[in-house]
């Protein structure tokens, strides 16, 4: 199998001929397109990895001016032709050409609700979404919709799916009623893109914030779209194997501790939480990875020499004996 017909086959639920396994990181919002595009290149080609995840680091062009609850129905949110999009444009083109289709790739999105967070602050977002929910649902509805435009824009330069961070379900932040009216729907909406589009793929992140410790209410987001699903094992409690189940019985992608050995240990320790991983969810329907992107402590830089150590074991993984 090559890469694609390796990832392709995780997703129908089937054991590959071997585990494929993929990793990410940010990268600085300073790099132009072209260094942004071969970073991500030489991530792909020193480490083997299986899949090609664009990132998303850099804000969405949504304006306005909060000063009262009617501002959330007049944001603005730029389209396609806007200067922010052209630059992801020639990321991808770049990452395109130069992959040669040699496997799929992704580009990431964060979900509408993050999205007006980065546009107008965290605390500003959640002050207006307790006291006047209806006009921030407005107001995410029109970042929602707008993220469509964008996703399908994404899916029209050629890139094969969409990588979903759906955010925002932490424990504690909303109550089910706010849950549903201020971020379940606009998830949805983005999330129902890619299936039935040409072959398109919905990979599904679960990830939380920070000041929630990242943990999240996973029964809220059970029923999202996605052909394969990722959450933190170590913020969530919840074991691949149980999470193969939590979710329906779909693919699942993860495992490896983003902050732990990936970050600060050695070949060995990371071969044997790779590989232990692999025998926890079995070599059906799943993609070794990690809770959530790779963060070195302080701001070091990744080193992809962990990472291609983490791939060399999912690939090494004896699939006869699983």
């Amino acid at each position: 199998m090559n890469k694609i017909e390796r990832v392709r086959a995780v997703l129908r639920g089937e054991t590959p001929d071997r585990v494929p396994a993929g990793f990410w990181f940010h990268y600085p919002s300073t790099l132009t397109a072209q260094e942004t595009a071969q970073e991500h290149l030489k991530l792909f080609f020193e480490t083997d990895m299986d899949i090609l995840k664009i990132m998303q680091d850099f804000t969405y062009p949504i304006t306005g001016t909060i000063t009262r609850a009617a501002d959330w129905r007049k944001i603005r949110f730029d389209g396609t032709d806007s200067p922010v999009f052209e630059k992801a444009k020639a990321i991808i083109g770049t990452i395109l050409d130069k992959m040669g289709g040699q496997a799929l790739t992704l580009q990431t999105m964060f979900g509408p609700f993050k999205a007006a967070a980065f546009a107008f602050g965290d605390d500003v977002l959640m002050y207006w979404a307790k006291e006047a929910p209806d006009d921030v649902a407005e107001g995410i509805h029109i970042i929602a919709e707008q993220m469509v435009q964008w996703l399908q824009g994404y899916l029209d330069l050629g890139v094969d799916g969409l990588y979903y961070t759906a955010q925002y379900a932490e424990l504690g932040r909303f109550t089910q009623e706010e849950w549903e009216k201020l971020v379940k729907p606009f998830d949805e909406r983005v999330l129902s893109v890619c299936p039935g589009n040409k072959g398109k793929i919905n990979f599904l992140h679960v990830c939380g914030e920070p000041e929630y410790g990242f943990r999240v209410d996973l029964r809220r987001l059970a029923g999202l779209k996605g052909d394969i699903v990722n959450w933190s094992v170590k913020d969530n409690g919840l074991t691949l194997p149980d999470g193969r189940a939590f979710f329906g019985g779909r693919p699942i992608l993860g495992g490896m501790n983003n902050k732990g050995h990936l970050v600060n240990g050695t070949e060995e320790e990371i071969r044997k939480e790779a590989q232990a991983c692999i025998r926890a969810a079995g070599t059906a329907g799943f993609m070794l990875g990690a809770d959530c992107t790779i963060q070195p402590p302080g701001g070091q830089p990744v080193d992809l020499q962990r990472i291609r150590a983490a791939v060399s074991a999912a690939h090494d993984f004896p699939i006869k004996n699983a």
